[in-house]
């Protein structure tokens, strides 16, 4: 079994509410094979052998106690030439990876393998190292050839599926972790860290049915989880069920006062409801926390346009400008927003629908000002059969801008797609280019 274990740390979610991702890191204690008796004596004398195995587990002592260098230390006494050279290697791999010395840990991982290549736990150790370095794609060839060699290897395809994760490759990792769901049962010791691996690759993946399910089942075990709330919060939003998302972030606010992604989605509900006031107080408290959000910039000054508070308006109109001041920032995602929505049309226009839908996802989020990439998005939705999510993000549209002909006319007919009438999805317009 490997070195290794794995904890939460945070990090920002891409398509809002804050979430945690799984990362592996190295904790202390490992299990080495050792040699049967009988192969020790045809390789080296019995004391020999005894002796390393000594140092060994005493290396393994102080790896266990945060003592890397004393364990290197021991470890330099063992003589080479022995059955246990590869642990010698292995080891040593551990403590220079303890030591933040990612090429010096590769290195000894590379001899362990080279001496035993068809042993999966120093292909699992070595990949986990490489993660710790945040050499992802390293780290995937390292863990899938030990989950090949030995797929019964106690945390071998859990680990995988977190480095999957990490790497963005979240179907993948989904499918892994529903394997070891089968493998292990919903009631195993570590059943909640998969399940909410789980729930985090369909969230990542926008499954919002998926993660309104996957979500659920973390509650069960953990009824207090602020992540759950929220994620199922958005993914309500999305699915256009803004009742039952306001009570979801409410919740999770309620739980983690301190995230800013919740209470921008609940701004946004109360601005859809024509709620401005309690929508300003929303995204007040999001901007606190999130100040270098544009989005929430921009719908706040909008808002106090509309509501007559010039003071306000004027504030955040300075903060949009100064933001740029010493660079061509703005520029530069107005070009980039361009550049990824007509790569978004030219993905649509060869089928490639899911990718189409990012790239304007991605346009959307580099230029918050113009709501054509929203519409596109929202455009494709229908035409993709999500029409409830292309109500939402038409009346998110219309909440910005109550006259936006483009909107208007595509919420229209996504009305009566959701009505059944599927015949209207031909008088949907076509995606709407940018230029610079």
């Amino acid at each position: 079994m490997s070195l290794f274990n794995v904890i939460t740390v945070q990090i920002n979610s891409k398509s809002g509410v804050r979430v945690r991702s799984w990362v592996s890191i190295l904790v202390m204690g490992s299990h080495f094979f050792i040699p049967s008796h009988s192969l020790a004596q045809q390789r080296q004398n019995e004391s020999h052998a005894t002796s390393t195995s000594v140092l060994l587990d005493k290396a393994k002592k102080l790896v266990i106690s945060g003592n890397p260098e004393g364990a290197l230390s021991v470890l330099q006494q063992a003589k080479l030439g022995s059955a246990y050279d590869s642990d010698i290697h292995a080891m040593k791999g551990i403590c220079q990876t303890m030591l933040a010395k990612p090429l010096a840990s590769a290195a000894e991982f590379d001899q362990a393998i080279a001496l035993r290549p068809n042993y999966a736990p120093n292909y699992f150790s070595a990949g986990l190292a490489l993660a710790t370095f945040s050499n992802l794609e390293q780290a995937l060839d390292r863990l899938s050839t030990a989950l090949k060699l030995d797929p019964n290897l106690p945390g071998v395809r859990f680990n995988y599926a977190l480095v999957l994760a990490r790497a963005g490759h979240y179907a993948e990792s989904e499918k892994q972790v529903d394997t070891e769901l089968v493998n292990q049962g919903t009631r195993s010791k570590n059943s909640l860290e998969l399940l909410h691996l789980k729930a985090r690759d369909v969230y990542y993946q926008k499954k919002w049915q998926g993660t309104l399910n996957a979500y659920g089942r973390v509650l069960e075990l953990t009824p207090d989880s602020a992540e759950a709330y929220a994620a199922m919060g958005e993914a309500l939003y999305s699915l256009n069920r803004p009742q039952e998302s306001l009570a979801a972030l409410q919740k999770s606010v309620t739980l983690d006062p301190e995230n800013g992604s919740a209470h921008a989605l609940i701004g946004k509900l109360y601005q859809g409801a024509n709620q401005q006031d309690q929508a300003i107080g929303e995204f007040e408290i999001a901007h606190r926390l999130a100040p270098n959000d544009r989005e929430i910039v921009y719908r706040l000054y909008r808002l106090y346009n509309k509501s007559g508070n010039t003071a306000g308006a004027a504030r955040l109109h300075h903060e949009l400008e100064t933001s740029f001041t010493d660079s061509n920032t703005q520029s530069d995602n107005e070009r980039k927003a361009v550049i990824l929505n007509n790569t978004g049309i030219e993905l649509e226009n060869k089928g490639d629908v899911l990718n189409a839908l990012d790239h304007y996802d991605q346009a959307a989020k580099a230029d918050v000002t113009n709501l054509i990439f929203q519409r596109n998005a929202a455009l494709l939705l229908c035409k993709m059969g999500r029409v409830q999510e292309a109500i939402q993000r038409l009346r998110d549209i219309l909440s910005v801008d109550e006259d936006d002909a483009g909107a208007l006319q595509i919420l229209a007919v996504a009305r009566e797609l959701a009505a059944g009438d599927l015949t209207k999805k031909g008088t949907l317009p076509k995606a709407q280019p940018t230029g610079f």
